[in-house]
């Protein structure tokens, strides 16, 4: 019996992630990678996705981040040859692939989406800024980014930096919209309690 498309991504792209993800990357690794599956099959539910496009966002998000085992900077372009690659050698159909190749390349920072799919991922991509894990999940990504720059960041560099993001960011589905706003309102209102707090001792 063949193994499905999806099958075959997971074993491919987790193979990658377990065995080649360095441990300096505290948030982009194999947990961030299935949150963010889970929530692309969560948006896209929420969506109505036809059954094609559900298996097309699934197959984005496994690959979305997997150049982040070779870099940081242009990540997404590397993770696109990656996922280029693999569709390319299983004989997936050329047209599905550009689909998929847009979606994780439309998780550039700042993110611009153009259709309705790259918008899903954009917004699994980023989820935990509408849940209640955002704080621990950033708390993981400080970590990686002062692994990145060799130094620690300043509680109020760091605050700054974080609110600034929260603030330019946005979510682009209605499901998004609808059931992650709140709750990214309310952490940008406690970061910014934080931070006066700290600007006045």
């Amino acid at each position: 019996m063949h193994k499905s498309i999806l099958q075959q991504t997971e074993e491919y792209v987790s193979s990658i992630l377990m065995t080649k993800t360095p441990s300096s990357r505290t948030y982009h690794n194999f947990a961030h990678t299935k949150n963010v599956l889970n929530s692309a099959i969560e948006i896209g539910i929420g969506e109505n996705l036809n059954p094609e496009d559900m298996e097309l966002i699934q197959i984005a998000a496994w690959f979305h981040d997997l150049g982040y085992i070779e870099r940081t900077e242009g990540h997404e372009e590397i993770s696109a040859m990656f996922a280029s690659q693999f569709l390319n050698e299983i004989h997936f159909p050329h047209d599905k692939t550009d689909i998929i190749i847009g979606c994780v390349l439309a998780t550039k920072v700042p993110q611009s989406p153009k259709t309705k799919l790259e918008m899903i991922m954009c917004d699994a991509d980023l989820n935990h800024i509408g849940r209640e894990v955002f704080f621990e999940q950033n708390d993981l990504y400080r970590s990686e980014l002062e692994n990145t720059l060799k130094r620690k960041l300043t509680e109020s560099e760091w605050l700054v930096q974080t609110i600034d993001f929260l603030n330019r960011h946005r979510f682009f589905t209605d499901y998004a919209l609808k059931n992650f706003s709140i709750n990214k309102e309310s952490v940008i209102k406690k970061l910014q309690l934080q931070l006066d707090a700290l600007n006045t001792k």
